[in-house]
């Protein structure tokens, strides 16, 4: 059936009633384009059917498509604009198996959308791309989706707009593809996310002008990947509450709060197999805080969380189980403050932790604790006014310690309670440069012990070495000029020490030996 339908001057038309069987393609082009008035009730097709409509009002008409039925392998693409002051309502649309939906609901200038009830059954592909680009509103609730269905939503409100999405939810084998952007002045809502067992969520969400987005209850079961990109970056609000991450699962997410704007990530849990890509970013005046984030065995944890300018980091609670990889670089690098509190990470943990405060910042990490064949390459410069702590830093058996501190400018380093056990190796270089205060204390060393003054001797040298089955050698050259005292004390048992002094100019007044 092949209908034609124009009505382009002044005039009405009404089909009513309209059955086709199956086998059937049906192509209607109604076309309604100067005063005109279309409506379409009861249209029923049954299965193989393949349903291309299009229909448009371009000129003050109104259009309104009720109770639209497909049954099984039915395609339905259905392309409704109502580009000029239009009215479009879709309700009660129910596709089964193996339906594929595609539509394309465009409400580009002032006017208003409404989907309501919209269910799909096992094995569909829904794509829907709604866009709301001029002073529109767009609610879509109660959008259910089976196994094995693919969602792809491109959900645009750019210009003044406002959107609504509650109760989504999706079973296993399921693909979650939803971009949503709210770039202009517009308010995004996603209550009720939830996605079971094989489930990839890619969400891209950005309120990119005067927005602000919540996303509340998003609950991932095992082999997720979630993909999070949410973007606030002109005077946003970003709040993300109760993110649950089960086995297997991949979490990539993105943040961005660039200007103005405030970013909340709390109760993130991530169980076995998980690995985590967070890039949180809040570069011009934003406020970022990480709680209860807790990582189970075999987790790779990759944190990237910039807060360049005037921003205020905070992460708490960061638990990490066996085998975890954990490479987090902090970086507050202009007026920040970073706090990084309770991180344990269990056996077999690698931590990389670039932590850099570099201009006016205050960096403070307690309580870090780790276990058996844990690698710890921690780089943490404070390298302008800034003032560094890093207390309760315990590593047990087959630790690697690399940990290279330096405070440059008028820092002030203390490094308290550092316990190594057997098979450790420490490799500590800490430079204080330009007045700053160093404290190292270590048992069970080698100490080599140079000492030169090149101008000016010191009253005394006193040297004392007791220590255990150990070979000690102090060198000290004094060439000109040297410090008032250099007391060096080294209590070893059964060793052989060999002392040689050379002073060029100028002799000490004391040389004292003990052995």
């Amino acid at each position: 059936m092949n209908v034609e339908l124009e009505c382009r001057a002044s005039s009405s038309l009404k089909n009513y009633c309209t059955t086709l069987s199956p086998n059937v393609e049906m192509n209607v082009e109604l076309e309604c384009r100067a005063s005109s008035s279309l409506k379409n009730y009861c249209t029923t097709l049954s299965p193989n059917v393949e349903l291309n409509v299009e229909l448009e009002c371009r000129a003050s008409s109104t259009f309104e498509n009720k109770h639209t039925t497909l049954y099984a392998n039915a395609e339905l693409n259905v392309e409704l604009e109502c580009r000029a002051s239009s009215t479009f309502e879709n309700k009660h649309t129910t596709l089964y198996a193996n339906a594929e939906l595609n539509v394309e609901l465009e409400c580009r200038a002032s006017s208003t959308y409404k989907k309501h009830c919209t269910t799909l059954s096992p094995n569909v592909e829904l794509n829907v791309e709604l866009e709301c680009r001029a002073s529109s509103s767009f609610k879509n609730k109660h959008t259910t989706l089976f196994a094995n269905a693919e969602l792809n939503v491109e959900l645009e409100c750019r210009a003044s707009s406002t959107f609504k999405k509650h109760c989504t939810t999706l079973s296993s084998n399921v693909e979650l593809n939803v971009e949503l952007e709210c770039r202009a002045s517009s308010t995004f809502e996603n209550k009720h996310t939830t996605l079971y067992a094989n489930a990839e969520l890619n969400v891209e969400l950005e309120c990119r002008a005067s927005s602000t987005f919540e996303n509340k209850h998003t609950t991932l079961y095992a082999n997720a990947e979630l993909n999070v990109e949410l973007e606030c970056r002109a005077s946003s609000t970003f709040e993300n509450k109760h993110t649950t991450l089960y086995a297997n699962a991949e979490l990539n997410v993105e943040l961005e709060c660039r200007a103005s704007s405030t970013f909340k990530n709390y109760s993130t849990t991530l169980y076995p197999n998980v690995e985590l890509n967070v890039e949180l970013e809040c570069r011009a005046s934003s406020s970022f805080k990480n709680y209860c984030t807790t990582l189970y065995p075999n987790v790779e944890l990759n944190v990237e969380l910039e807060c360049r300018a005037s921003s205020s980091l905070k992460n708490y609670c960061t638990t990490l189980s066996p085998n975890v990889e954990l490479n987090v670089e902090l970086e507050c690098r202009a007026s920040s403050s970073f706090k990084n509190k309770h991180t344990t990470l269990f056996a077999n943990a690698e931590l990389n932790v670039e932590l850099e405060c570099r201009a006016s910042s205050t960096f403070k990490k307690h309580c870090t604790t780790l276990s058996s064949n844990v690698e710890l390459n921690v780089e943490l410069e404070c390298r302008a006014s800034s003032t560094f702590e890093n207390k309760h830093t315990t590593q047990y058996a087959n630790a690697e310690l690399n940990v290279e501190l330096e405070c440059r400018a008028s820092s002030t380093f203390e490094n308290k309670h550092t316990t190594l056990f057997a098979n450790a190796e420490l490799n500590v270089e800490l430079e204080c440069r330009a007045s700053s205060t160093f404290k190292k204390l270590l048992y069970n060393t080698i100490s080599e012990c140079r000492t030169e003054c090149r101008a000016g001797m010191p009253s005394q040298l006193v040297i004392q070495k007791l220590l255990y089955n150990f070979i000690s050698e102090c060198r000290a050259e004094c060439r000109a000029g040297m410090p008032s005292k250099l007391v060096i004390k080294k209590l070893l048992y059964n060793t052989s020490s060999e002392c040689r002094t050379e002073c060029r100019a100028g002799m000490p007044s004391q040389h004292v030996i003990q052995k």
